[in-house]
């Protein structure tokens, strides 16, 4: 080859950046969707934040840097008529803090969607996301609330 460089070496370098891309582009593809469902005190419960309620999911590994796309969280098994607060909860500057809802964010069983799209386009995450659920309705305690989520490597 021209240059002083042997073809073998260019095979290597050539193979080596083929790896390189392909490493890339393999994150594209995403993790397997986590998806389960939860029975707990929805009402009467204390969740981790110490606020009503119980612990739905915890997303993410410590230190660890992802793209959450989608966080829906499944209602439908509810009492019609009891309202629903979805809080999630990061680290911002090593504190745990409620960054989300906005005050008066809430949904209805059985008006909303069976299915609430708490996470509908991508959102960073460098950690733990927990998600903590609480329900008005005290006849929604021990009830299941399903739940499924979409990560990507960053």
């Amino acid at each position: 080859m021209g240059f002083g460089i042997s073809e073998a070496t260019v095979r290597t370098v050539v193979q080596e950046e083929v790896a390189s891309i392909q490493a890339q582009t393999d994150k594209l593809a995403g993790e397997t969707p986590g998806e389960s469902s939860v029975s707990a005190l929805w009402n009467s419960g204390a969740a981790t934040s110490g606020e009503a309620g119980a612990d739905l999911v915890s997303i993410g590994v410590a230190a660890d840097r992802k793209k959450l796309n989608l966080l829906e969280v499944d209602i439908s098994q509810l009492t019609v008529g009891s309202t629903i607060t979805v809080r999630l909860y990061d680290l911002v500057n090593a504190v745990e803090r409620n960054i989300y809802p906005p005050p008066g964010t809430t949904w209805v069983v059985g008006t909303d969607p069976d299915a609430i799209p708490v996470i509908d386009g991508p959102m960073e995450i460098t950690g733990v996301l927990r998600v903590e659920v609480y329900s008005d309705a005290a006849g929604d305690d021990g009830l299941a609330i399903a739940y499924k989520y979409a990560l990507e490597d960053m």
